[in-house]
This record gives C-alpha cells, structure tokens and sequence, in this order.
C-alpha cells in the first residue's frame, strides 16, 4: 500500500526536485526489498499528516506523513478555503516564521498560496517570535495567519500553526473544517503563483507598537535594584526582541554568548525546550561565571518563558506552576489587576488560590493557549476584562490584546519582578516559598509516560477506559472526593452527577468546558492526579498535586505507575 502511495507522490510532475530526488533512492531500496527501506516508506506513507492541536508538525522530509512544501500548500489552502467562509471581508493574512531549517522556504510557500488565494499577505522578513506575529494579525486584522514553527521539538521537526480571524489558533468549527477540506486536495497541488505586489513585509511601527505594549506591563515596583540576568533564546527568535525591549525598559540584560545566535541546528540545546534544564547547560556556565541571579529563557518560538535560579546554592529550573502563580501575584502586589484569571484543568490550583486570594475569578478550560483564547473572546463578549491567564507548561498571557501565550513580554515582567525580589533580599525561590505561606503550599508534578512497545497506544487508551469505567476509590493515602470525566463533561461527587463547568464560582455565567479525552481525581486534602493520553502516538500525561508534601506525590506517582501497568 505504501508502495503504492509513494508511487502515486512521485508521478505529480510538479513535485519539488529535492524531494524527488530524497524519495526515488528510498523507493528503490524497498522495492528492493530492504526491511528498513520498508518500515521507512510505511512511516512515510501510512496515513496523511495529521492536522493536531492548531495545525502541523512532523520530521522533515518527503511523504505525506513528513514536513514538505506539498503539506504546507495543502494546509494552507485549506486554511484560505476556511477563512473565506467565516470572515469574507478580512482579506488580510499574517505570515511569519521560526530559525528551524526550511521555515524560510515553508513561510514564503504559505503567503504565496495565500497571495494567490486573494489575500494581501504581511510575510515576516526575519524570523519573528509567534507573539509578535499575533500581535501583527489583530494589528492589521488580519482574516487568517500562519506561523511556521515545531515550538521546543528537535531540529529534524518543523510545524504550521494556524490562526483564525480573531488571531487565536483555530478551533472548532474551522480545525475540523481544514482537515476535511486538506482530505479534498492533491497530495502534491501545483505551486502557486503570487500576483506581483501582494506579499509585503511587515510594518516596523507593528514592531514598534509591540514594544510599546510590553513596556506598559512594566510595574516601578519599590523597592528595587536590577537584577544580574543572562537570557538565552535557545538559537531562536526571542532575540529579535527581547534584549531591545529590555533596553528600552532600561534594565540590564546579558545574552547567552552561546545560545544567543539564532541556528535551527539548535547546537548546544538539541532539545530547546525550557522545561527540561539539560537545555540550560551551557547557559548556566556562563551564568556562573558572571555571577548572574537568573537565567531567563524563551523557547525557539518564544512563546514559552523558563526560569532557572539558584536555590540553597544550586541552580534549579523553577516549575511553570510555581512561576505563573508567582507573577500572578506580583502584578496584583504592584499595580493590581482587574478580570478574571483564566487557568486550565491540568494547571496547579496555586495560581487559581493567588486568583481568589486578591478578589479574581477564574475561568477553567482544556489544556492548550488555543483555550485560553477562546475564554478571552468569550470575557470580551460579555464585556468582562481578562486579567492574567497561564498553564502549566511554562506558558503565560499578560497583554489582554492577544490570543496566544507570549514569552517576550513574560520575559520583561518576570526580570523586572526579579529586581523587586532582589532588593527585598529574595530569591525567587524564597518568594514563592513566602507566597505559600501566604496562600497555602502546592507540590505538583508531571509525570511524561512513554510505552514504545508495539500497541502502547492502545494500551493506554485500555488503561483509561479501565479507569473511566472502575474510577478510583483512593490515592495517595485518601479517599477520592470526587471526580471529572472531560470525555463526558461531567463531574462526579457528593453522590450526584453535573456538568463541569467552566466558571463553578460563577454558574450564572459559566458554559459547559469543551469535551476531550482526559480524567481528573480529587482528594480531600486538595490534591489531585489527572490523566491525558496522547491521541496519535503511545504517550500519556499524569499531572498530580499534593497539599502535603513530596512524600505523597511519591506514592501518588507510584500508584499512577501501577494502575497504567508501567
């Protein structure tokens, strides 16, 4: 079958030569029948690229389940054919990129196939962070918008992310109406050609505009004194940026002699992902040398910010939970906030204390930023203001005008906050340990669960419907209290059954939360253990808090384990 398929891709005429020419020796080979040929084409060609969470990601290469201009033509097609239909009078779109290898060659292939389409497309001239180009899609209101990144993913991998006429990554209706209408195309459409004068860079006053918006999140706390910070972009586009910003703000800021040379080869981070502080090494010997505070960083994108400092000596990557919750609580300590706080379902329920603790509400929603925006539409809807939104996965929003998370002006506010910290003689660490005795303390941790075994996948979907259809009656040393089944969206407790809602202080105003394939637990004591498998390969997420300590997410992590038969 795949034979067939890569047989069928290889007779458009139109198809790239450097894919042809990277696919017929692999044909060859398993026609020959080589056993690693084979397995390869089968990989290649078993089933289309997947339109996931937003959009596109993949290893770059030929074949309809990799990275290629093909894919990029038929998404973005899509995309146009979709955004045409729910916003005909926005014929604008916003296209941009990361440092990644071909994300140059996959942005100039979607704004000419928006060019063609009939959009007047704004291509990034540079590689630009996603937020930045959010920021451009609502500045020029746009009708649509690409970004051609794979976030934190090693360099073989590049992605599309899609965005929608109100510049958040799209959602339903228009993801399940993309992927329909790319199951309409050609596995290889014909190359576009972009009417002259059609693709334009973008405006510098929309970078100007976008420094001025992140200088007014900046908060004069007293007392303070700068504090000694080397950041690092992981080789991507935060540099673009952020030491401009910071100049502006007229705080220090060191870059990462090594880190700081944009490089979509990623040489000293081959995993540029901020939560994993093996990506650090090399910054933090440069931090030592110079005797820096904190270490800030932005994934290749920049839409994610990590910050690593030193605890009792030692430097230590401080979780996105405790970092969220922590500036949360800083910009209510300064010039206060006014809105509701939006969170998500897997996301530590320190931050949602914080919330509470200075008089916010707080919206619920699934795990994803794409989420988060669609509750911001819906705050500006009902003529509600947004005060802060986060997820644990070291993602934040503090400008109420986007709809994507943003690390740059994260990246600001958090140094600033360092500086206030630093001369009440605190560490990080030391502030969100003085938080907690404030609010109350919070242990949470991820547990990543991988099971490459042939059909781990299906034994993990097995596992949660065990555990969906028994439940769990303990945990950690507790009684169960109560529990959510998102799949069903409902909740379960107290000897009766409801929706869950989005906003349960609020049920006035609260809507039912979207619907997706993940279980939560709750226990007395205000820990939880929630599971959420991936749909497409052999992975799952454990999220557990404890309100007691490490000992019990220990045995709660243990348990997890045993229950899932790892």
């Amino acid at each position: 079958m795949s034979l067939d398929a890569a047989k069928k891709y290889l007779s458009f005429p139109h198809l790239e030569a450097e894919l042809r020419a990277e696919l017929e020796p692999l044909l060859a080979a398993a026609e020959a029948g080589e056993a690693g040929a084979l397995a390869e084409l089968e990989d290649r060609f078993f089933e289309p690229l997947a339109f996931g969470t937003g959009g596109l990601r993949g290893f770059m290469a030929a074949g309809l389940r990799r990275m290629n201009q093909p894919n990029v033509r038929r998404v973005t097609l899509a995309l146009a054919a979709v955004a045409q239909r729910h916003a005909p009078d926005k014929k604008i779109a916003v296209v941009g990129s990361d440092t990644r290898l071909n994300s140059d060659v996959f942005s100039a292939e979607t704004a000419a196939v928006l060019a063609a389409a009939g959009y007047t497309v704004y291509l990034g001239a540079r590689p630009l962070p996603t937020p930045f180009l959010c920021f451009a899609m609502k500045a020029l209101g746009s009708g649509c918008g690409a970004i051609v990144t794979a976030s934190h993913n090693p360099k073989e991998y590049n992605g599309y992310k899609a965005y929608n006429d109100l510049g958040g990554q799209v959602v339903e209706p228009w993801d399940a109406e993309i992927e329909a209408h790319m199951a309409t195309l050609p596995l290889v459409p014909v190359p576009p050609v972009a009417p002259p004068g059609s693709i334009l860079p973008i405006p510098a006053e929309v970078e100007a505009a976008y420094v001025a918006m992140g200088l007014e999140l900046l908060q004069h706390p007293q007392p303070f004194t700068p504090a000694s910070i080397l950041y690092t972009p992981f080789h991507g586009t935060g540099v673009a940026f952020v030491p401009a910003l910071f100049e502006a703000a007229g705080l220090p800021l060191t870059v990462s002699p090594s880190q700081g040379i944009q490089d979509g080869t990623f040489p000293t981070a081959p995993r540029p992902n901020p939560e994993e502080l093996a990506a650090y090494a090399a910054p933090l010997r440069e931090a030592e040398a110079m005797g820096a505070d904190v270490v800030l960083a932005n994934d290749p994108d920049a839409d994610r910010i990590g910050v690593v400092a030193k605890r009792n000596g030692v430097w230590e990557l401080m979780s996105g939970n405790d970092l969220a919750a922590l500036t949360l609580d800083y910009l209510c300590g300064q010039k206060g906030r006014l809105g509701a706080v939006v969170s998500t379902v897997v996301t530590s329920d320190f931050m949602a204390t914080v919330a509470r603790h200075h008089g916010l509400p707080v919206v619920w929603t699934l795990t994803g930023f794409k989420y988060i925006a669609v509750c911001m539409d819906r705050l500006e809807a009902l003529g509600e203001a947004y005060a802060f939104g986060a997820e644990e996965s070291y993602g934040m929003l503090l400008p109420p005008s986007l709809r994507d998370k943003d690390g740059v002006t994260a990246a600001l506010v958090v140094g600033e906050m360092a500086g206030h910290f630093k001369a009440k003689g605190m560490t990080l660490f030391e502030a969100v340990e003085a938080l907690q005795g404030r609010v109350g303390s919070f242990h949470n941790r991820l547990v990543n669960l991988e099971d490459p075994r042939p059909g781990g996948a299906k034994r993990f979907a097995e596992a949660m419907g065990r555990i969906r259809t028994a439940g769990l009656a303990s945990l950690g040393g507790e009684t169960v209290a109560s529990w959510e089944d998102f799949q069903a969206c409902q909740w379960h407790g107290e000897g009766r059954t409801e929706p869950i809602l989005d906003r349960p202080d609020n049920r006035g105003a609260a809507l039912p939360i979207p619907r997706s394939n993940a279980l939560k637990f709750r226990l007395p004591s205000g820990g939880f253990v929630a599971f959420r498998p991936s749909g497409t390969e052999p992975k799952l997420k454990v999220y557990l808090q404890s309100r007691t300590g490490k000992a019990q997410l220990d045995q709660m992590e243990a348990e997890a384990r045993t229950l899932l038969g790892l």
